[in-house]
């Protein structure tokens, strides 16, 4: 059979691409075939030779069945056979070329064939290849299956034999491809449009590279083994959900940033009817291979991409049941994750009738506790050290070096005092609460439990609620009483955790904000002493940093400041 791609080649896309083809806009041209009717069924009997690159290497044939040949031959890969196994249409054929060449291109020679979610994602609709033949001989797979054979190569080069019959699959390819070639046209639109503009302001711009960072940042293996070794967090979730598998038993959840996929596998086990894992990174690659091999794959759908450009769920959903998200960061707002599970929640949880959510948010509620700190040990090691290094003074080391908030576990004993009933200062309804809510400028007063010789650091930690309650009507609080903590911990089902420097170690440590006494040093203070003061979070220019402000005063007038860190 006369073949479509060299009728396709035949026109305005047949160029050859240029190494000096940067332009976008250039390229994309190379997609513009044909629109006029006319031009799409003047079938001449000369077709030009035209070039199939084979899918995992540089071979080039010059007809689709030398291309097909060589695949078997070379690689033991029948693409006919392998679109019949997979019952693949058009379009997943279209994706499952444009993923394979993907791969090949990043140096993986051996991409996944045997997994569709591998290539179930909208961003294998663009193009690899320019001007790639294989994408416009799609079609031609399937009268091949049909038939159970090959067209002999004599074939394909003679058009005029069979001109009725490919006029017929011309105008169904033409259908097809404009419907392809809107959707690629909507990615690269979205790409140029989420690029820096030529006018766009440098602060813009390096909120967005630090954003990118942020996002390639989560691509790599050591992080996810962190948290996956990280027992406190990873149990809390584990527990919950499979304490409480009436909760998620037939149910739609959402796992914003799913990483590995490990709170989605848990959701599935739990008996979630369907679940859509988000995650911006590329590890989202090897969490569907996961979800795969753990036979997971039909229950868990994977989006990659950010929460925000996502509008409309997969198939035929219009809301989840459940959000899930392991969101915290240092300080519990670093990296500022939780306006995006904010914004799934908004667009996508189910509501009641009033307009107030009808879901479950996993977690539920957090918390940010205060304590002050006293740990001469730490103090000698890293601050007056440098006042003298084998007889040197280098306390020009310090410049800045206090204005840093320090991630560590401290000794238990280090916290020597607390806040009434140990009560947090603050703490959050995630079913409620709004971005604005997550920058706070709240009151605390603590009361010394021992005598010491300086307050040297205050030490702030957060504690985790996973509630089965159901979500309070609309109108409700998004910051709630700090006391509430302790009903919410104590309902059926709950189960909670804390970062606090009195319970086992997590990833997450405990954030120290070191006084700094400007080389002087501090008043001693009795036990019961009382400080007062106001301590208050915000996000910093790039977003996804945290600056810290406190001030305090003792009530005996012996302990007073003010000062700022910050956590980038």
């Amino acid at each position: 059979m006369a073949s479509i791609d060299a009728i396709v080649n035949a026109g305005p896309s047949a160029q050859q691409p240029r190494d000096d083809d940067n332009d976008p806009a250039e390229q994309f041209d190379a997609l513009n075939v044909r629109e006029d009717s006319e031009g799409w069924n003047d079938v001449e009997e000369d077709a030009e030779e035209f070039n199939v690159q084979c899918l995992f290497c540089s071979e080039v044939a010059t007809s689709l069945t030398q291309a097909l040949d060589h695949m078997k031959a070379e690689h033991g890969f029948d693409l006919v056979a392998f679109r019949s196994k997979h019952g693949l249409d058009f379009f997943g054929m279209i994706k499952f070329v444009n993923y394979v060449r993907s791969q090949v291109k990043e140096g993986n020679a051996k991409p996944e064939t045997e997994n569709p979610s591998a290539w179930d994602d909208e961003k294998f609709m663009q193009p690899v290849l320019e001007d790639d033949a294989l994408l416009f001989s799609v079609d031609e797979l399937e009268s091949m299956e049909s038939s159970g054979k090959q067209p002999e190569a004599s074939e394909a080069n003679n058009a005029t034999d069979e001109v009725s019959k490919l006029k017929e699959q011309l105008s169904k390819l033409q259908s097809q491809f404009d419907v392809y070639r809107e959707q690629v046209s909507e990615t690269l639109e979205k790409r140029w449009s989420d690029a820096p503009s030529k006018n766009e302001g440098e602060g813009e711009a390096k909120a967005k590279r630090y954003d990118d960072s942020y996002f390639e940042s989560y691509s790599f293996n050591d992080i996810h083994q962190t948290m996956l070794q990280d027992t406190v967090r990873t149990e809390a979730y584990r527990d919950f959900i499979y304490e409480n598998k009436n909760l998620f038993a037939g149910k739609t959840v959402m796992d914003v940033g799913c990483g590995t996929g490990i709170l989605s596998m848990f959701c599935a086990k739990a008996g979630a009817k369907q679940v859509f894992a988000l995650d911006n990174s590329a590890i989202i690659d090897k969490a569907r291979q996961i979800a795969f091999d753990n036979g997971l794959d039909k229950q868990i759908t994977f989006i990659r991409g950010k929460v925000e450009d996502l509008h409309e769920l997969p198939g035929s959903y219009k809301h989840v049941d459940i959000i899930v998200s392991e969101w915290m960061g240092y300080c519990l707002f670093f990296e500022n994750m939780l306006p995006s599970v904010f914004c799934a929640r908004d667009r996508f949880m189910k509501r009641r009738a009033d307009g107030s959510f009808d879901g479950l948010m996993v977690p539920s509620h957090v918390s940010v506790h205060l304590a002050p700190l006293a740990d001469p040990d730490w103090v000698s090691d890293n601050v007056t050290f440098w006042s003298d290094v084998y007889g040197f003074d280098m306390h020009c080391m310090l410049e800045g070096a206090l204005e840093d908030v320090v991630v560590q576990h401290p000794p238990a004993k280090t916290v020597v005092g607390s806040t009434s009933q140990k009560r947090p200062i603050a703490m959050w309804d995630l079913h409620q609460a709004k971005a604005e809510d997550l920058q706070f400028d709240v009151p605390f007063e603590v009361a010394l439990d021992q005598d010491i010789d300086s307050l040297d650091a205050w030490c702030t930690w957060f504690d985790t609620v996973f509630s089965p309650a159901p979500p309070a009507s609309a109108g409700a609080p998004g910051m709630i009483a700090p006391e509430e903590q302790e009903k919410l911990s104590a309902q059926k089902g709950a189960v909670t955790f804390s970062t606090s420097p009195m319970t086992k170690r997590t990833h997450w440590q405990c954030g120290t904000c070191i006084v700094d006494r400007k080389g002087k040093t501090g008043n001693k203070l009795s036990s019961g002493t009382t400080i007062g003061g106001a301590i208050k979070f915000l996000k910093d220019a790039e977003g996804r940093g945290l600056n810290i402000t406190a001030e305090w005063d003792s009530k005996d007038g012996q302990e007073k400041g003010t000062q700022a860190w910050k956590m980038r």
